[in-house]
């Protein structure tokens, strides 16, 4: 059951907010500056680096761990799938095609997770 409730929030909430923000506001106030190519460069780098909190910044043990490798995987793959929600976005032409494809992302994530 709680893979479900993940599964709900993770396809709604999260993507909802996450793209409003982060190729909303964040996106459309550099872009005005820099242009679309740098701002979607700077979402990305934002997005990325706000995820370190989901893998390779742990709390164990009644102290904080920083896993360095798993970390740089991370923010990577991070950074390239937010360049991919960009792109959907992009090609959609609504912010509506960066929530479908996060959605759909974080829906293969839990799965993962979960079930594989």
């Amino acid at each position: 059951m709680q893979g479900y409730s993940l599964a709900f929030a993770g396809m709604i909430f999260s993507p909802i907010g996450e793209e409003l923000f982060f190729r909303g506001i964040v996106h459309s106030s550099f872009e005005r500056c820099i242009g679309e190519k740098k701002a979607a460069i700077v979402d990305s780098a934002t997005f990325a680096l706000t995820h370190i909190s989901h893998f390779g910044l742990v709390f164990i043990n009644n102290k904080w761990s920083f896993f360095t490798t798993p970390t740089i995987i991370w923010v990577v793959s991070m950074f390239l799938v937010s360049l991919l929600f960009f792109v959907c976005r992009k090609y959609s032409g609504s912010i509506l095609g960066a929530v479908i494809c996060h959605s759909a992302f974080n829906l293969g994530m839990i799965y993962c997770i979960f079930y594989a």
